[in-house]
Formats: C-alpha cells, structure tokens, sequence
C-alpha cells in the first residue's frame, strides 16, 4: 500500500513481532483504549506471502525489498551509492521530513498534518483485508491518508517539449506551443539582459510582453513562467523607487507559486524572501519581518537544519530586531544563527561581532569578551592584522574588557559590602539578643527580691 511504501522510506529498520506488540500496548494504554481485538491483530498479521517455492514472488514489500529496488535505481540513473539514508540506525544526518514532503509533492499524496516517529523502526503493511479490513503500518497509518491526487502534465515544459494539436484532416488552427514559447522565452530573456544593463524602462516593457506571451500560449494566468515574469517586473519596479508597486507585483508572483506548486514549494520560498526584502526596504518591518519568518520555516522545512543560507537568514532576523532596540530577541536570533552550519568564515566573524556587542548591551560583559575575542580571532586570521575589521574589532575587545574590568571591580566591591552588611547586622542582632537576655536576667532578679520581702 501506498502507507507502507512511506513508512519504508522514512525509516532504518523494520519491527519484529515483539517491537510491534510492545509497541499496540504501549499506544493502547497511553490513550486508555481497550486492549486490542481480534480485528486489530488480524490488520497485524503477514498473510499471502507467496507459494512453496520461488515461483510465485511475495506480495508483501518490506522494507528491504524497497530499499533494495531504490538503490539498484539510483545506481543505475546516477552511479551512486546512498550514504546517508538505510544505514541500519540513525545518523542524525538523512532527512527524512524532506524526503517524505518530496515524494508526497510528486506523487500527490496527502497526509494528516502531525507529528511523525520518522527515523526509527516501521511497520510494513501485509495484514489481512478480507471482508473490507484496514491493514496496519507505522508510523503512517492509511488512515493518516487524507487523498490521492493524480498528477496531470496541463501545460507546456520548459525543456522544447509541448503540446501539439492532433487534427483530423486540415483544418486551419492555432500555431502550436512549439512556435509561441520561444517567442515568450525570448522576450522574458531580453528583460533580464536589459535589467542587467540598467536599462529599466525597456526591461519593464520586454517583463509586461513576456507575461502577455506566455498567458496568450496558455490561455491562463497560471503558468510559472507567469509568476517569474511578475517577480522580475517586481525587482525592476523596486530598482526604479516604486517600492508599493514593487511589493504588489512581488504578492501576486507568491500567490500565483502558492497555487502552482503548493505553500512549501521552492518557488514559494523564494517568493516570501523577495517580498520581505522590498518590505523591509520600504520600513514595513511588521510585515517584512513576517515573510522573512516564512521563508525561514520553509528553507529548514524543505532543506533540513544544515541548509547553508539558515544561518543568515537567522543572523539577517537578529540584525532587525537589533535595529529597532529589542535586544533579547536579537540576541536570540544571533545565538541560533551561531549555531547552524556556515562555510562562510567572514559571516561567522560578523555574527560574533554582533552578538558580543548585543551581550555587552545587556551587561553581560565575560560573555561579550569571549565572543568578541573569536571574532577578532577569526578577522586576523582571514584579513590580516591591518584590516579595518581587524582593528575595529580590537578596540571593541579592549573597550569591552575594561568595561568587563570595571564590572567585576564592581561586583567584587559589592560583593564585599553585602558581606560586610551581613556581618554588621549579624552583630546588631547578637547585642540586641544580648541585651534582651541581660534584660531578662535583670527582671528575673527583680522579680526574686519581691519575692522574698
């Protein structure tokens, strides 16, 4: 089933029988359900695995008969071995939300929205189905298969290939796609030709034929070819000054990738990181600073926690929120930009720099000297000790340890007047402890001699 088939991907090993019963009343007593029945074991159990000998091949595809057939393919296409993905136990380093939102986006599967064991051990579906019963994987069930979307080429490619008119006879009809689309092709590449020669007036026109073109080839606006000539109408219209009308057009190119390939799609993606950066431009940081949070989900969503531009996109946050004073957040965003992966060694330095002058705005000053340090290490050691970077950093070092100096100088002084404070009024309690005893004593004497008169 198409459930099995995913569980098989998203995994290292399959179940055995112990693993998976350990598992049913684990999951029947954390949900407080009843133990499982008959009709829960049969959906559990290997059945039509094939005749006596060889002859008849097994109907049930496990998980290593999936794997087998995906590396001989990948062997065969591209002359590779996998390296990350069915090692045998987890490496930390195969993703697999990335693979299974690919595949479902191809295939137009689509699951419930939750929260996946991916990674671990799986269950392959064989059970029994007679009399309309639902078979059993994990850790995607079929029932966690909302619907099947068949996926239906409705327009041109992009590579030459189109669609031809098939005419009975000779009647006299429209040119085929093979003679339009090159037509649209080349206007939207003279646009890009004359943007990059800042001829923006002529670039802006070709943008506007280019759209037309290609939506007369189509007959519908919804085409990607569409939405590239409205991002690129976009930049040209945010490169002449005309930042509202920029912003617009960038909306309608989101919106149009949105609908063409789905809110996770790469051109998605990049749509949100374009319109956040004409915002942002045009102070319209609420709502640039919203796409650009987008665009972040979707980049780890799509390319995993180790995606090269993660970093900056964290450090590009932090920087705004440090702009407009919230130094927390900012230095947050500095903090989780640190730790992703970065080839990048200048940005690194930059990101330290940063964070160790947000740190020395809070007070925390050890933490700021430590931070500046690596930055100053790293900018001596790509730039050499007369850069300007270099330099700067030096003196932000050596500012920032004095203040660090002072602080401790004060901390220690303070430190040394709480403890005196302390011992002070641990004496005036002793004296006045004594006093109340001698008091006590002095009453005690009294209280004797009336006594005795």
């Amino acid at each position: 089933t198409i459930a099995s088939f995913l569980c098989a991907l998203v995994s290292e090993v399959e179940e055995s029988a112990g693993d998976t019963g350990t598992r049913v009343f684990k999951e029947a007593s954390a949900s407080k359900k009843a133990v499982p029945d008959e009709d829960d074991f049969n959906s559990l159990t290997i059945v039509d695995t094939g005749g006596c000998g060889d002859a008849l091949p097994s109907s049930i595809r496990g998980r290593r008969e999936v794997w087998e057939d995906i590396g001989l393919e990948v062997g065969r296409r591209f002359r590779y071995d996998l390296a990350l993905f069915n090692q045998g136990s987890p490496t930390g380093r195969a993703l697999y939300i990335p693979l299974l939102r690919r595949v479902c986006q191809r295939y137009g599967i689509r699951l419930v929205a939750k929260n996946y064991a991916v990674g671990g051990k799986c269950l392959c579906s064989g059970g029994d189905t007679s009399g309309g019963r639902m078979t059993s994987s994990y850790p995607i069930s079929p029932m966690d298969i909302v619907d099947v979307n068949p996926r239906v080429k409705h327009s041109a490619a992009l590579s030459g290939e189109g669609f031809v008119p098939c005419l009975v006879g000779s009647p006299v009809s429209l040119p085929s796609l093979h003679v339009l689309l090159p037509d649209a092709k080349a206007a939207f590449e003279a646009a890009h030709f004359s943007y990059s020669a800042r001829a923006l007036p002529q670039a802006l026109d070709l943008a506007h034929e280019a759209a037309s073109l290609y939506q007369r080839v189509v007959d519908s606006p919804m085409h990607i070819n569409i939405a590239r000539c409205l991002d690129l109408t976009s930049a040209i219209l945010f490169e002449a000054g005309e930042t509202q009308l920029a912003a617009g057009n960038a909306a309608r190119a989101l919106a149009l990738s949105v609908q063409l390939g789905g809110f996770d799609s790469a051109e998605a993606m990049t749509g949100h990181s374009t319109l956040s950066h004409i915002l942002l431009s045009s102070g319209k940081l609420e709502k640039g600073v919203k796409h650009l949070r987008a665009a972040l989900y979707l980049m780890e969503l799509m390319s995993g926690k180790n995606y090269a531009e993660l970093s900056n996109a964290y450090h590009k946050l932090g920087t705004i929120y440090h702009e407009v004073g919230d130094s927390i957040n900012a230095l947050r965003f500095y903090q989780e930009a640190a730790s992703r992966h970065h080839a990048d060694r200048l940005a690194e330095g930059m990101m330290a720099k940063g964070m160790a002058v947000l740190l020395a705005n809070v007070g925390q000053f050890k933490a700021a000297v430590t931070t500046e340090k690596r930055a100053y290490q790293i900018y001596s050691l790509l730039l050499g000790e007369n850069h300007e970077l270099t330099k700067n950093s030096q003196k932000t070092l050596q500012s920032i340890t004095k203040l660090a100096v002072e602080q401790g100088t004060r901390q220690v002084e303070a430190e040394q007047k709480r403890k005196e404070e302390l011992a002070a009024e641990a004496m005036a309690n002793q004296i006045e402890a004594d006093e109340a005893e001698e008091e006590e004593k002095r009453k005690k004497k009294g209280n004797k001699k009336k006594k005795k008169r």
